[in-house]
């Protein structure tokens, strides 16, 4: 019984001095300076920050004649276009989800078509026929993108606004 109290006496002497001594970090002390100075807001943001669109779905799809006349190029098909290590997974992240949205919208197209014998007639009727009643949110694109519905081919496309990205 001895020997027990003598590896448990040091063990709870060790439990409390960490509980005493806790995990607080050092704190940071000043030295010098004006002991009255009033601490100023931080100046507000001019340009807005780009957010955080992982997960984020959205439902805004825009016809690709008003975009094309105000500077967007179209992408046709996606691709990884980072040569870093550092913004590779970024860049597939975007081209993966933006393939994927063309593709589950070229599925309804194709189910919409089966049904009704041909495809939508203009940007109002996909909208209505397609995006609507199959409830449909497409992952959410970096702020220089868009989605955008090109009425001639039937296709859903990315819109890319040059402005935008390189500021």
């Amino acid at each position: 019984m001895t020997l027990r109290l003598s590896t448990l006496a040091p063990a709870a002497a060790l439990l409390a001095l960490a509980t005493l001594a806790g995990c607080n970090e050092p704190r940071q002390v000043s030295r010098g300076g004006k002991k009255n100075a009033v601490a100023h807001a931080p100046a507000p943001a001019t340009e807005k920050e780009p957010e955080f669109i992982v997960g984020k779905r959205t439902r805004e799809i825009v016809p690709i004649n008003s975009e094309a006349a105000q500077g967007a190029n179209v992408i046709e098909k996606p691709k990884i276009t980072a040569k870093d290590p550092i913004t590779l997974q970024g860049n597939a992240y975007v081209t993966m989800i933006g393939q994927t949205s063309i593709l589950q919208i070229e599925h309804a197209m194709n189910l919409y078509k089966a049904a009704n014998d041909r495809l939508p007639k203009d940007y109002d009727e996909f909208m209505a026929e397609i995006i609507t009643p199959n409830n449909i949110a497409l992952p959410k694109l970096p702020h220089y993108q868009k989605y955008g519905y090109d009425e001639q081919n039937h296709k859903l496309v990315i819109l890319e606004y040059p402005d935008l990205k390189n500021p």
